[in-house]
């Protein structure tokens, strides 16, 4: 198994540390609304304020094209934060090889088969 640093659409991004807001599951696609940590090697990086640890950006994970999921135990049901948003936990694992991608936190553990994922940041 691989490590998701090694996806070109993932380098820069570290989703342990970010934070699970929503979890989409359609025909086609897997979409994961996040809190993304993005690390110093990301493009879009600036310096966290004194307030954070990290750099945070709004955005989403969307596996695409997806073929088959599987979606076990779908885990705790979500915290509130400080400020009233859903907290699904993190990405505490995510692993892939040719045969798909393996994800698992405390909203539960996901495998997919799709063409590619991607991430992207809001504006």
């Amino acid at each position: 198994m691989n490590s998701y640093p090694e996806i070109a659409q993932l380098s820069g991004l570290l989703l342990e540390e970010s934070y699970v807001l929503d979890i989409e599951a359609r025909p086609g696609l897997v979409r994961f609304e996040l809190d993304i940590v993005l690390t110093p090697e990301h493009p879009q990086y600036l310096s966290p304020s004194a307030e954070e640890q990290h750099c945070f950006r709004r955005g989403r994970m969307e596996f695409l094209r997806v073929r088959r999921v599987v979606w076990a135990d779908q885990g705790a049901p979500p915290a509130r934060d400080a400020a009233g948003e859903v907290d699904f936990g993190n990405i505490d694992s995510f692993t892939w090889n040719d045969l798909g991608y393996e994800l698992e936190g405390s909203w539960g553990r996901m495998e997919v088969q799709a063409e590619e994922v991607v991430a992207v940041l809001d504006q």
